[in-house]
């Protein structure tokens, strides 16, 4: 809950120290305080406004934040305001942008520290989607970093455009590329103190270290991240470490901290609805794919819809959409899947998200290998199936739903099991049992049945990851 009796002057004093020890979170816990503030409190305190503005795009009011800023008088410091908040909107559109950036470097102004991050671990996709910039940045580096000089410190830039690139080069694949830029960043940012962009940075390491097919301990590396950022306070995103964490366990199979998260940290779309959630909202619809709570995941997308759209949030359109597919599919609802993952495609196609796709494996393999036996094959689909494929293969647990029967296998059951991974026949072991083979068939069945599987290779792998044999 938001402090009470805070004055005007304390809030204002709290935007100053924005980026520093203040951030979106803190930023949210004082709504309340914010959307009380009065004309004359805006006044006599006209950086205070900012709180109020960001806090009406948190919470997707983007209408009532242009009244807002529309009706605010005509001087030079509300017209800076309104210039830093226009960067930041959701709304903005491209030509705006760089009208905006133009202005400034025309005018040798700097809006220092522009929240590009914010709402998820990534530097291409903050208030605004700035996925688009990805195909500029080869061909226009110098170009961009005169334009990352109006919003981030000069020293900051390269390391910054690196980052930038580093995400570009790991949605089209280019692993190598990208696990170089992102090494030099982390060590630039962590230099100069820069938490919150050292923080994307290691979240795309350790995309990149799952992509190679390597096993992240999540929690032990969420562990080194924290580490990073609490030396400085918190990092601007400091809600979405709990959320990475997460995501980083699906590929571990690691329901025990998945349900911890459900039930203690997950955001809550029907209390308060949240922008800058967007990213944990994303981490919750696989939570309940993983959970086989179908029905929320449509109402969790449905109700991020229109506010994605609103803001032309591609990468994030993309992704929803990508999810329903996935829970469609699970649902055995072919059409359906297929039409959003049509939806998927056409983003993920124009804009060249090749691993966002492929990042969902096994979950995302079968709905693309159907898909393609209807619809026709295409370089682009066999581009992220072999993409998925790759992951489906280096980690089979991601999004797979936890096993409640798992330790009600009977002891003959068990022993059934360990005779197959010896690749023992049926006959020979109804022979061993003095049992008959039709016996045998019925405890496979049980067997299957338990482990939400449906062949004997199968059987023995969840077997084998659930510890029973």
């Amino acid at each position: 809950m938001a402090e009470q009796f805070l004055s005007a002057e304390e809030l204002q004093n709290r935007v100053f120290r924005f980026t520093q020890d203040y951030y979106f979170v803190g930023m949210r816990k004082d709504r309340d305080l914010f959307y009380a503030l009065t004309s004359e409190d805006i006044q006599k305190y006209p950086v205070a406004l900012c709180g109020v503005v960001l806090n009406l795009f948190m919470d997707g009011e983007l209408k009532k934040a242009d009244e807002f800023l529309d009706n605010l008088p005509k001087n030079d410091l509300f017209d800076a305001i309104k210039l830093g908040m226009k960067v930041v909107h959701p709304e903005v559109t491209w030509k705006e942008f760089i009208k905006i950036l133009d202005y400034l470097k025309k005018n040798n102004l700097q809006l220092t520290n522009v929240a590009l991050t914010a709402g998820r671990p990534s530097l291409l996709n903050g208030f605004n989607d700035f996925t688009r910039i990805g195909p500029f940045l080869e061909k226009r580096k110098m170009l961009f970093l005169e334009d990352l000089a109006c919003l981030y410190e000069k020293s900051m830039c390269p390391a910054i455009y690196n980052l930038c690139l580093s995400e570009y080069y790991y949605q089209l694949n280019r692993l190598i590329d990208a696990e170089v830029l992102v090494s030099r960043t982390i060590k630039e940012f962590d230099r100069d103190s820069e938490r919150r962009l050292l923080f994307a940075s290691l979240y795309l390491q350790a995309k990149i270290l799952i992509a190679y097919g390597k096993i992240v301990d999540a929690e032990s590396y969420i562990k080194n991240i924290r580490n990073y950022v609490k030396k400085n306070g918190e990092a601007e995103f400091s809600y979405n470490i709990d959320a990475a964490e997460v995501l980083i366990a699906f590929y571990e199979g690691n329901h025990e901290l998945i349900n911890r998260w459900m039930k203690n940290k997950a955001p809550d779309e029907f209390a308060d609805f949240n922008m800058i959630d967007v990213y944990r909202y994303m981490v919750k619809m696989r939570c309940y794919i993983v959970q086989k709570k179908y029905t929320a995941v449509v109402a969790l997308a449905e109700k991020l819809r229109p506010l994605l759209e609103a803001g032309k949030r591609h990468m994030d359109l993309c992704e929803m959409d990508l999810l329903l597919a996935i829970t469609f599919y699970r649902a055995q609802k072919k059409e359906l899947a297929f039409e959003a993952l049509e939806r998927t495609l056409k983003i993920a196609r124009r804009r060249k998200f090749y691993r966002l796709i492929g990042d969902e494996g096994d979950a995302v393999l079968h709905l693309l290998l159907d898909y393609m036996k209807e619809k026709g094959e295409s370089e682009f689909l066999m581009l992220v199936y072999e993409i998925a494929r790759g992951m489906a293969i280096s980690h089979p647990l991601y999004l797979t739903s936890e096993l409640k029967n798992k330790t009600m296998l009977t002891q003959k059951e068990v022993d059934i099991l360990k005779l197959l991974e010896q690749g023992k026949p049926r006959d020979e072991i109804a022979e061993l049992f003095f049992i008959s083979e039709n016996t045998v068939n019925f405890h496979m069945k049980n067997i299957y049945s338990k482990l939400e599987v449906s062949s004997v290779t199968q059987a023995v792998w969840n077997a084998r990851v659930l510890g029973i044999i």
